[in-house]
């Protein structure tokens, strides 16, 4: 019996005893080429491995902040000038009017609810990077989802305004080659091109 090194399986070698020329077979479960295995991208870049059981990547939600910076500060100015305008009645009437404080009050309710508002919408909606699929799912009481399997994926779109760009937010989405359309899109994703990375590391891009 003669004992080979494993790179020298499937190739010719001398008999060390007596001079015969032998091809050594290949091991079991070994491939004909190394370098034709699949290489996983994803596990590479230090993220869950494209194989085994469905892992969760990534979860982003719609940026409360970025998405409307201006609109959110002027918000929150105003609504702040209200409530201190209405403290300060509460401490002394003739420093601030009742209409006054009455009006700064409404005005903190208001600003209030806006900012409410759009915390329940960055709250309802989100999107869920796995190691086999991206889900986009909407609503608190009532949920509507849908999914695209990274196998199936044609394009990943990208929209960003000037101001988007500074702010690194934007709209992504995600068409497989099963449908026409768009099948998957969200606004004011933060940081969409880190997400389209993600994405692509499970694409089949080879």
């Amino acid at each position: 019996m003669i004992e080979v090194p494993d790179d020298k399986a499937g190739t010719k070698v001398d008999c060390p005893y007596c001079g015969d020329v032998n091809t050594m077979p290949a091991s079991a479960g070994a491939g004909t080429d190394p370098a034709a295995r699949k290489h996983d991208r994803a596990a590479a870049a230090g993220f869950p491995p494209d194989s085994g059981p469905e892992t969760q990547v990534m979860l982003v939600r719609p940026a409360l902040v970025r998405s409307r910076p201006i609109r959110f500060i002027l918000v929150l100015i105003i609504g702040l000038t209200g409530l201190v305008l209405g403290l300060i009645h509460l401490v002394s009437a003739q420093a601030v009017p009742l209409w006054v404080a009455v009006m700064a009050a409404l005005v903190f309710v208001a600003c209030a609810g806006a900012m409410a508002w759009w915390w329940i919408q960055s709250l309802s909606a989100a999107l869920e990077v796995t190691n086999k699929r991206t889900v986009a799912r909407r609503g608190l009481l009532s949920r509507s989802t849908s999914e695209v399997v990274h196998d199936n994926i044609r394009n990943v779109q990208i929209e960003q305004s000037f101001w988007q760009r500074v702010w690194n937010v934007g709209s992504i989405g995600i068409s497989s080659s099963g449908q026409d359309g768009i099948e998957i899109q969200m606004e004011h994703v933060p940081q969409p091109r880190r997400v389209k990375e993600i994405i692509d590391l499970y694409r089949p891009l080879d």
